[in-house]
């Protein structure tokens, strides 16, 4: 009886400091950098709910940062969308995310550094209108509250997205949300993230699955407060082209001069033709010029004369596909 109850008091606190894998970069991490080949797809459309700077203040409005667009295409290549305290995103894709082997779409942050980590919950939908969400963990001690600009151990999360520094997505497997009804894992149309309110007040805190409070920075009253989106990115989807990702290659884009003051010319090779919707962001997300384009010969230009000086994001769209690039305008 002894050994039984030694063995229980010395395996107890085992149970309760379980650890998930570590931050990007050190060894059994799940991190998943933006440059990897396993990724086959984007998303393509987005609709974001702001949230609050701060919850509970309502005075202070919603966050503002960043603007929809923000949250398509590959990660890294545009600034991110904020969603605030309890705000949150629904992506969808050209083709819908399947189950396959493994992790099967990845959700990028903007962590700068690994260790300052505002997190989100992961919710997906296979017909856009019944959402279920991937089971979380947060094992932060919630005796207190990590304060706006402390730090948070990645060991202690799972299936939380911000997990990992800028560029490095936290991956996620339709396998654990198998045999939900209402739910096929196999023709996803819809992914969501919903940010996580860190306080640790019971009148605003959002808990984990096993209902622990998720305790991550708060308050953060700014702008750009809660998660930053930058991008959800596929593994496995349901369009045949993109089985093989070893032999796809993306549009060729070059813009010219840099830094340009007037005209901002755009080469294009033969796979962009057509019509397209040219945009023009400014680094804070303000909606510069919006113009219908078609493409002549290998390429078009787009008056620029009107823009100050200072980096702006252009992003060409059709029915099909979502291209960025970022160019200097120099007065």
């Amino acid at each position: 009886m002894r050994t039984i109850l030694s063995f229980l008091l010395f395996a107890i606190p085992l149970l309760t400091n379980a650890q998930f894998d570590p931050p990007a970069g050190q060894p059994g991490s799940l991190a998943i950098h933006v440059s990897s080949t396993s990724f086959v797809a984007w998303a393509n459309s987005a609709v974001v709910q702001r949230g609050w700077m701060q919850m509970g203040v309502d005075s202070l409005g919603y966050v503002s940062s960043g603007i929809e667009a923000f949250a398509l295409g590959k990660a890294g290549e545009n600034p991110v969308v904020s969603l605030g305290d309890g705000g949150s995103a629904t992506l969808q894709f050209a083709h819908s995310i399947r189950n396959g082997a493994g992790p099967d779409f990845a959700v990028f942050e903007n962590s700068f550094d690994g260790s300052f980590l505002e997190l989100g919950f992961v919710e997906v939908s296979s017909d856009g209108e019944n959402f279920f969400r991937f089971p979380a963990a947060s094992l932060t001690d919630t005796s207190q509250q990590i304060a706006g600009f402390s730090y948070i151990d990645a060991k202690n999360l799972n299936n939380l997205a911000g997990k990992y520094v800028m560029l490095y997505g936290t991956p996620f497997d339709l396998q654990e949300l198998d045999s939900i009804s209402g739910l096929d894992i196999n023709s996803i149309t819809h992914v969501r993230i919903v940010d996580v309110v860190g306080s640790i007040l019971p009148q605003f805190c959002t808990r984990d699955s096993e209902g622990r409070m998720v305790n991550d920075p708060f308050p953060t009253p700014f702008m750009s407060s809660g998660f930053d989106l930058d991008a959800v990115g596929v593994i496995h989807n349901n369009d045949p082209a993109a089985i093989d990702f070893s032999t796809h290659s993306e549009p060729s884009i070059v813009l010219y001069p840099q830094p340009a003051s007037t005209f901002l010319q755009v080469k294009c090779d033969k796979s962009i033709s057509g019509n397209w919707m040219a945009s023009v962001y400014s680094s804070d997300g303000r909606t510069c010029s919006n113009q219908a384009i078609e493409k002549q010969d290998d390429g078009f230009s787009i008056d620029v004369h009107s823009l100050k000086a200072g980096i702006y994001i252009l992003l060409l769209s059709n029915n099909q596909q979502v291209i960025r690039k970022r160019f200097i305008i120099q007065k």
